[in-house]
């Protein structure tokens, strides 16, 4: 079994697997349409799948797939900071039966460009999650994100609440103490400083248990992967405007359903920042996936895709948020 220290060494030396998002290894939802494919969602009668580049400004294009029935409620997938959107395949592939389900690379991660680190601004990632939605004609949608998504996402519902029919937040928060937000603008200053190197480590050990690190090599040298071909000086903009969240005082207003999802051993947001959440936003639920760390989904897909597929159903006939904020 490798650990950490053996995989980022391979990443000095360059030895990894043969990479899994590239020519024709790429996923199934991620592969450009033919008139006979073997993926069964791009199959579905009313379903079809895209990969497309959207311009959201006339600065900035924005990479995004999108499958699904789309007469189907529309999903919106949020990734992480550092990673990009085809970390949410699992989820994709689940919700894509009978959701409308939407991917998008935020800025400065996968396959949409950066622009300035100054450009990363809570209020900027909000325009352009915003931007996303309405660019695809959906007028409100439920939105699922995941560590940084999730403040996105907590944050797009209380400045347009009628855009935002549930949220699913996956280890997340709405704000820190004096003392994490400290350790956060160090996070991004070390980043800044020392590149992506100097925070691989403690990112890895951060978002993973030990068991995921030691039984997944594939998937930490691909998170490792990711991570050493990100700007560092977006990434440490990344850390430099988390420190600075502070949704809490305004959870209150948020009036659609919520669902709360957070890893047992989750260091980075964990399951007390969750019930933080849970008490705060009406109606929430919280539930905590057992032996999970950080990124829940990429480590016990099965019990998220379930419990995000129970969640969106039992929503099924309830009022958009269009129609009940009338």
């Amino acid at each position: 079994m490798r650990d950490v220290d053996q995989l980022l060494m391979n990443a000095k030396c360059g030895r990894f697997y043969k990479p899994v998002w590239n020519g024709a290894s790429l996923p199934s939802f991620a592969r450009p349409r033919t008139s006979r494919s073997n993926n069964p969602v791009a199959r579905q009668k009313k379903g079809t799948i895209q990969m497309s580049e959207k311009r959201i400004s006339c600065t900035r294009a924005i990479n995004m797939v999108r499958t699904g029935p789309p007469e189907a409620p529309a999903v919106i997938l949020v990734h992480p900071a550092g990673l990009d959107l085809t970390y949410w395949s699992a989820q994709i592939e689940a919700l894509g039966e009978d959701h409308d389900v939407i991917a998008f690379d935020l800025p400065g991660h996968g396959r949409t460009s950066g622009g300035p680190a100054a450009d990363w601004t809570l209020e900027n990632t909000v325009a352009t999650l915003a931007q996303v939605i309405r660019s695809n004609g959906v007028a409100s949608a439920h939105l699922v994100g995941l560590s940084l998504g999730g403040m996105i996402a907590q944050a797009l519902a209380l400045a347009e609440p009628t855009m935002v029919r549930s949220l699913a937040l996956i280890g997340t928060a709405a704000g820190f103490s004096d003392e994490a937000r400290a350790a956060l603008r160090a996070r991004g200053a070390t980043t800044r400083d020392g590149g992506m190197h100097a925070v691989l480590s403690s990112t890895v050990q951060r978002w993973f248990t030990a068991t995921t690190i030691a039984r997944r090599p594939d998937l930490i040298e691909r998170v490792i992967k990711t991570l050493l071909a990100d700007d560092r000086l977006v990434h440490a903009a990344v850390w430099d405007m988390i420190a600075a969240l502070d949704l809490l005082p305004m959870l209150h207003r948020i009036a659609c359903p919520t669902l709360i999802l957070v890893g047992e051993h989750d260091p980075s947001t964990p399951p007390s920042s969750a019930e933080i959440l849970e008490r705060l936003i009406p109606g929430a639920h919280l539930h905590v996936i057992a032996d999970a760390s950080h990124m829940a989904p990429l480590e016990k897909p099965a019990i998220v895709n379930a419990q995000l597929l129970e969640f969106l159903w039992s929503l099924r006939n309830a009022p958009t948020a269009a129609n009940s904020h009338k």
